[in-house]
């Protein structure tokens, strides 16, 4: 008798592993679609509605300004006070590549750029100047950059840096 319980409870613990083993095991991430366990029908696991998250649709803009800083030279822009630098690349590279702008008053934008992605802005400044915003960051051609970790987006969304520059040579 003793024999039999041993082997039906040996056969029993095997089959109740392979069932548990068996049973579907939920994500653990927010941006996984899981199925509704929900009742099995005829159809199988194709009938079985999802549960996503909404879809990250939104995009970024990420714009500034190339100026030119006036004493004390403190790296922010005063728009009443100093004036864009026009001629200049700005270089946003980004997970599809490179783009450049070249700035016409001193403004740039780089418009609809997809979320949850890391971008490097740069700027390549004339001979004859000294930066003073940044002052440290992404290393770019003679200049510092910024690094722009843009999250997934539910919706649009404006990133600025500005670039700030004064000039070596007197006037």
């Amino acid at each position: 008798m003793r024999g039999t319980v041993v082997v039906l409870a040996l056969a029993m613990s095997t089959f109740v592993a392979s069932v548990s083993q068996a049973q579907e095991t939920q994500p653990t991430s927010p941006n996984v679609c899981i199925k509704d366990p929900g009742n099995p029908s005829s159809t199988g696991d194709a009938s079985r509605a999802k549960k996503c998250p909404p879809p990250n649709t939104g995009t970024v803009t990420i714009s500034g300004t190339v100026f030119f800083d006036l004493q004390p030279y403190d790296g922010l822009f005063d728009p009443d006070n100093e004036v864009g630098i026009s001629g200049w690349n700005v270089v946003l590279t980004g997970p599809t590549g490179s783009t450049s702008f070249m700035t016409v008053t001193g403004p740039f934008s780089f418009a609809g750029l997809p979320g949850d992605a890391t971008y490097t802005l740069c700027v390549e400044p004339s001979s004859g100047w000294t930066q003073t915003a940044p002052t440290s960051g992404a290393a770019c051609l003679n200049s510092f950059g910024y690094t722009i970790v843009v999250p997934p987006l539910a919706a649009d969304s404006t990133i600025t840096k500005n670039f700030g520059f004064y000039s070596n040579t007197s006037f």
